[in-house]
Parts: C-alpha cells; structure tokens; sequence
C-alpha cells in the first residue's frame, strides 16, 4: 500500500471522488431494487374482467365520468348501457368502482404505475343505437368504433379521440392535449373537433349534403378538401391550439 493512499488509515482520495463513488453506488442499488419491484409486479400481474348493465330508464341523455381509464365506445343493440372493465393489477390492486347518480355514471379507477408496471382499467362501453351520450375522461384515450345515429360528445383532458366507420348524426370532440382522428362512413350533420395541442383528420363521404367549413390553427397547416358552402346544410368545424389539419371527402 502507498503512502499516497493510504495515511493513518484513513482514505486520501478527494472529497469529489468519494462523492462520486457514493452517488453511483446509490444509483446502482435503485436500479437493483426497481429492477427487483418490475419483475415482481410482472409476476403478479393479474387481469379480472367486470360488467355492468345500466337501464337507461327515463333519461334522455346519459353522462359517463371515466376518469383515468381508456374508454372504447361500440354500438349496442338494446335500451341498456353495457360496460365491460379490463382491470389489471400488479403488487397492489389497482382501483376500480362504477356507480350512477341519475343522468351521471361515474367510473372510478387508479393505479400506482411506477410500482405497478402495465396497470390500469380499459373500459368498454355499448351505447344503444340513437341515444345521445356524453364522455369525460381525464387522461384516458378514447377510441370509438362503427357508432350509429344520435349525438356523440366526448371530452379529455390528455388522451387521443380516434373514431372509425361512423355513422353518427354529430360528433363533438375535445382534447386539451391529443390528436383528433374521424373517420366518416355516412354523411353526418355536424362535425366539431376542438385540441389545444395535437392534429385533426377527419374524412366525410360524399354525398348530397353540403358543408359550411371552419378550419383553422394556430400553429400549423390546414389541408382541406371539403368545400365549404355557407348555406350548406350541415357544418364542420375544426380548431387546433398547435397542430395540422386534414379533411378530406372520401368516396
């Protein structure tokens, strides 16, 4: 051993190295120890499936509160609202309750996701075809597939709103931080897509009914061939903060 060293047992080497070695060594045991708690949780990872059935009664439109959940919206067939809950877990249940205060149905869910890798509640929903139903979500992304008739209202905070094979009367979407997609298979009345940040595409059939188009964005471009008619009989309306926008008539 030098006497560089090592003087009178004690360490020599600068305060900076030692701080070093600490820090890294402090680094390398949080590694450890998230590795440890990630492969935990995937060993316990666990999916339980819930259903309900909601009368619809005498309302004449039913609000849906989904939280932080995912939400897929499909056509139903009947006078109830079907909802389906794909809850996964992982070392701690993750939360999951739905209740209903008349129009109101609320959908409570929550997960700690950096001990629980993967957790969290997708939520699927039949709506019956016609009936007008408004959708909330806080950070949940909404996907809505091959919907008939009636009103669509959906709201989030930071997700996505992406519909295909629609076959809506009107469509109003809102997302503070996301990008809007709409895909059209019969002509709607109204269309109305609204994101602070995040792009918007929608595509309309062609058909008899003509539009009177709005399309504008802060801070992007604007892409449109859908020609607008003020007297048309129905109107599309698109607003982003930050982001393109596309529409397009599809044949």
């Amino acid at each position: 051993m030098s006497d560089e060293e090592v003087v009178a047992d004690y360490d020599v080497r600068s305060p900076a190295s030692r701080t070093f070695l600490t820090v890294i060594g402090t680094i390398g045991a949080v590694a450890v120890l998230a590795g440890l708690v990630l492969g935990a949780s995937i060993l316990m990872r666990d999916t339980t499936v819930s259903t309900s059935e909601i009368e619809l009664g005498e309302s004449a439109q039913i609000a849906i509160d989904a939280g932080s959940s995912d939400v897929r919206i499909v056509q139903g067939d009947s006078d109830v609202i079907r909802v389906k809950a794909r809850v996964t877990s992982g070392l701690r249940k993750t939360d999951f309750a739905i209740g209903r205060r008349g129009d109101e149905i609320k959908i409570v869910s929550g997960c700690q996701t950096w001990l629980n890798p993967g957790c969290g509640v997708e939520t699927t929903l039949e709506i019956p075809p016609g009936f007008p139903v408004v959708i909330n979500t806080t950070s949940g992304d909404v996907d809505v597939r091959k919907v008939v008739e009636g009103v669509l209202t959906i709201s989030t905070g930071t997700g996505d709103i992406d519909g295909s094979g629609l076959e809506l009367d009107e469509l109003d979407a809102k997302t503070t931080a996301g990008d809007i997609s709409a895909m059209f298979a019969t002509q709607p009345f109204a269309v109305k897509a609204t994101t602070t940040s995040g792009d918007i595409s929608a595509d309309l059939p062609g058909g008899k009914r003509s539009y009177d188009v709005t399309a504008t964005t802060t801070s992007g471009d604007v892409s449109s061939g859908i020609e607008s008619d003020p007297d048309g009989k129905g109107f599309v309306r698109a607003t982003s903060g930050s982001g393109d926008i596309s529409l397009r008539i599809t044949k």
